[in-house]
């Protein structure tokens, strides 16, 4: 995490730099953006796998909710602080603000005292063989298995709600600040949710939870074809917003499967799938919102939420075993 955030925050530093001596050039850009985005990727995964390390197994769901309502907070936050920066000091130190973030986030992590993996554990394991064995716990741990499957579906229905929702505002003639205030409004419904599921999580039947607000989900998103108006269509999304974190909330233990020995490489597999599944996710609404329009390429994310609900039931004993429930 060290190394990947102030990678991230280098290469946005030297983007701020270019642009002040006005040196950079499109490839540049490409190159740094690509830079960034790679280094963030492993602080990513390095920030996933070591939760398990300052979080006890039965707290998890609590600490992902928590994860969750930061996140959503930064989604309600950051754009409109973004756009406010480049509006009124520009792009030069727009840039130079992300560096610094950055470069908070590495003084930050040097604060924790806790080991966040096993010393020593893979040191004289080669990649190669560390990932096979991490590939092989994956495939024979049927739980966790299913979980990201599951989680794998649900990101590729879900993973374009935003640019949705964008798309479906403009076909209302909603100018851009209602479309602003649309997302804004689902930021903080996404806070609320989280905090929700957080605090309900412990105290009642986890699959009963997860299976009604799988329903609700699908349901949902089906609701979109019904909205005629910007109102209809902000109280639809900050709906989903609330909902979509339960099922990681509520799932957060699963993660405590994992053999802390290979909790860096299983998730840099899972990982991996989330940003294929996010990146197809998004090439799937973009072709069916061009090709197919919008009330068919809403059907088929309601069908694939469907599926995913369809198959969370299906394997109730399993979840209900993993969780303790009655």
């Amino acid at each position: 995490m060290l190394v990947g955030n102030a990678g991230s925050g280098l290469a946005m530093l030297v983007v701020a730099i270019g642009l002040l001596f006005h040196r950079l050039t499109i490839v540049e850009l490409f190159l740094l953006m690509g830079i960034e985005g790679g280094c963030f990727v492993f602080a990513n995964i390095g920030r996933f796998s070591s939760r398990r390390f300052l979080v006890a197994n039965e707290q998890l769901p609590q600490a992902v909710a928590q994860d969750s309502m930061i996140e959503h907070f930064a989604i309600l936050v950051g754009p409109s602080v973004g756009g406010l920066l480049y509006q009124t000091v520009g792009a030069v130190f727009s840039f130079a603000t992300d560096a610094l973030s950055y470069f908070f986030n590495v003084v930050a992590l040097l604060f924790i005292n806790s080991p966040l993996s096993v010393p020593g554990a893979l040191k004289d394991i080669p990649i190669r063989q560390g990932l096979k064995e991490a590939g092989s716990w994956f495939w024979q741990n049927r739980l966790y298995r299913i979980f990201i499957m599951l989680s794998w579906i649900r990101t590729l229905a879900t993973s374009s709600l935003s640019f949705l929702v964008i798309v479906l505002a403009r076909d209302l003639h909603a100018p851009a600040t209602t479309i602003g205030v649309v997302l804004a409004m689902s930021a903080v419904a996404g806070i609320a949710g989280s905090a929700f599921f957080g605090k309900v999580t412990p105290l009642f039947d986890r699959y009963t939870i997860l299976t009604v607000s799988n329903v609700l989900c699908a349901g949902g998103f089906l609701l979109y074809v019904f909205a005629n108006s910007v109102v209809a269509l902000a109280i639809i999304t900050a709906f989903l917003f609330a909902i979509l974190p339960g099922f990681y909330i509520i799932c957060g233990n699963i993660a405590g499967e994992i053999p802390h020995h290979l909790q860096g490489r299983v998730t840099s597999i899972t990982r991996s799938g989330d940003y294929l599944s996010y990146s197809a996710g998004l090439f799937l609404v973009g072709f069916a919102l061009q090709f197919l329009g919008n009330t068919w390429t809403i059907t088929i994310l309601a069908t694939l939420l469907a599926v995913f609900s369809l198959a969370t039931a299906l394997h109730k004993k399993l979840l209900k075993l993993a969780w303790g429930d009655p």
